[in-house]
């Protein structure tokens, strides 16, 4: 009985804090349209450009297949793609090669474990990382605590799964996420949120944002369009 006892008073302060985080969560669907639409959304694709005005500006076309661990990253860098694509337990990258001024013909190379692992963790977190962050195998690394943001009155949600860190700021007054920071292989990478736009589905999605990581220190410019009306089509998960 005594057991029990301890057991029960060492689980009551994590049942709290999965409650607490639970609130914001639930709040942020509230602001955002997505209760109910968004939770169960594996089948995604979203166009990005991320302008820092010097050569290292490129585009990203990314396609997510959760339900068949698929996932296609196509990066366009001075008028040149390059492939990253998750196919099931096997991924390699697509090389182009020769002239750009010449129809591109691509050398391929295998993804290393710990790359098609990375890729994995990305094609299972869906559209929002924290929604259901429990079920994709994230754990609460710290209580939701306030935080100031840019003057702004946040809470802070903080998640792990296999050594990758995410961080959430939640305006308290918007219940939208105002800042995420990512933290992987040492490399904290920021990102900012300057705007929102509601998406075909009917769900408020981040469109703008600020980006710097702490290796190359260049903030970036990011701008997000996201397909939700069969976003796989005509990509092709094969060598």
């Amino acid at each position: 009985m005594k057991i029990t006892k301890i057991f029960l008073l060492a689980l009551v302060p994590f049942l709290s804090q999965a409650q607490d985080a639970n609130a914001v969560i639930e709040k942020y669907l509230e602001a955002t349209g997505g209760k109910d639409k968004i939770e169960d959304v594996t089948t995604f694709k979203y166009n990005r450009a991320y302008v820092a005005n010097a050569t290292t500006d490129y585009d990203e076309e990314v396609v997510v297949v959760g339900a068949k661990n698929q996932l296609s990253r196509k990066k366009t860098l001075l008028k040149r793609d390059f492939y990253y694509i998750l196919n099931g337990n096997e991924g390699w990258i697509k090389i182009p090669m020769g002239s750009p001024d010449k129809k591109a013909t691509y050398s391929t190379k295998d993804l290393s474990d710990k790359e098609l692992s990375e890729l994995s963790l990305e094609a299972k977190d869906g559209v929002l990382p924290f929604v259901n962050y429990d079920k994709k195998g994230y754990k609460l690394t710290a209580p939701v605590s306030a935080a100031t943001i840019e003057g702004k009155a946040t809470t802070r949600l903080a998640i792990e799964k296999d050594g990758l860190k995410r961080e959430y700021y939640f305006d308290n007054a918007t219940g939208l996420v105002v800042r995420e920071v990512l933290i992987e292989n040492g490399i904290t990478h920021t990102m900012d949120y300057t705007r929102y736009d509601t998406t075909p589905i009917g769900v408020k999605l981040p469109v703008a944002y600020t980006y710097i990581n702490t290796k190359d220190k260049r903030k970036t410019n990011v701008t997000t369009k996201w397909t939700f009306d069969k976003p796989a089509e005509g990509v092709a998960f094969t060598k």
